[in-house]
């Protein structure tokens, strides 16, 4: 999480959420995890709620999760749902949305535990339920729907790529090794081609932005889904990779309970699949914290090590 935690005028916040009708915050708690800054709400003879901050002013954010969340509303799994929601500046200096309080800590907090493969099993139910929610056509969110939806998966891949690729060598990637990944993306389409049609991505599904205690009985368990800032509609395994990634980063050894839990993949290559899509992956990480300062220009990052070595390998 980038930065220091914005200001909030305690005066400010109680007009605002009078205004909203959501009674009085007596109390505010820094929460972690997540994307953004946010903030346990404690309320006079009321339920306590979260304030998620926006920060970036890059558009409608809180109308994207707004979406997103809604979407899952029927699935029956502890998600973030959005309450009320303010971009407009006008009640305090930042967008923000207000939302329902999920108990428990992120799943990371679990990591050295003895039974943590229990998470991340159920980890792996938790993403498939989420890639059972259909869609229309790939692409991102908004707060109304789909951005520039498009039916053609290969179509949607190639376009991601294409773009992902142009930041790729923008942001200083060797040119000999942005060439060698364009080839492997060219050359292994075909893998592209076999889908199971668009499904709800959270595209960001590792221990930060997943929630969970121990209950009664001592034994671990989920109790909560976070974070739906980069929620789109695409391919499962897809997301699938990009969830293992993640998760592998933040949780090594994790990657083998959540494709216990998560069942069998719909590919006739799985594992080569989820190869290339973890390689396009490693790319949009790189760039990306190569955009926010997080890897220095010139740095010999663990990151570009990786995709050395998958442009390297001779089974491609």
């Amino acid at each position: 999480m980038p930065g220091a935690a914005p200001a909030i005028d305690r005066n400010s916040l109680a007009r605002a959420f009078a205004e909203l009708g959501l009674g009085e915050p007596v109390g505010l708690t820094l929460l972690e995890g997540g994307s953004a800054f946010s903030y346990r709400v404690s309320r006079q003879n009321a339920d306590e709620i979260v304030l998620k901050v926006y920060n970036d002013r890059r558009g409608d954010s809180s109308g994207k999760e707004a979406f997103a969340a809604g979407l899952l509303a029927k699935l029956g799994v502890p998600i973030t749902r959005v309450i009320a929601r303010d971009e407009s500046l006008t009640r305090l200096p930042f967008g923000y949305a207000v939302s329902n309080y999920l108990p428990g800590v992120r799943v990371a907090v679990f990591q050295d535990a003895p039974d943590a493969a229990d998470l991340y099993r159920e980890m792996g139910g938790l993403l498939r339920q989420l890639h059972g929610v259909r869609l229309p056509a790939f692409g991102a969110f908004n707060a109304d729907g789909i951005v520039d939806p498009i039916v053609s998966h290969s179509d949607y891949i190639v376009q991601l790529w294409t773009s992902v690729l142009e930041r790729f060598r923008h942001f200083g990637a060797a040119p000999d090794l942005a060439e060698r990944l364009n080839q492997i993306v060219s050359e292994n389409l075909g893998l592209v081609a076999h889908t199971s049609g668009p499904v709800f991505a959270h595209d960001d599904f590792q221990p930060n932005n997943i929630l969970a205690e121990r209950n009664a009985a001592g034994r671990l368990r989920l109790t909560g889904l976070i974070d739906f800032g980069n929620a789109r509609a695409a391919d499962a395994i897809f997301d699938l990779a990009k969830a293992l990634f993640c998760c592998e980063h933040e949780a090594p050894g994790s990657t083998r309970p959540i494709l216990e839990g998560y069942g069998p993949i719909d590919h006739p290559d799985p594992q080569r699949a989820l190869w290339l899509y973890t390689m396009i992956h490693r790319v949009v990480m790189w760039y990306w914290l190569r955009h926010v300062g997080v890897i220095a220009d010139g740095e010999q990052h663990q990151l570009l090590a990786d995709l050395h070595a998958m442009a390297e390998e001779k089974d491609v």
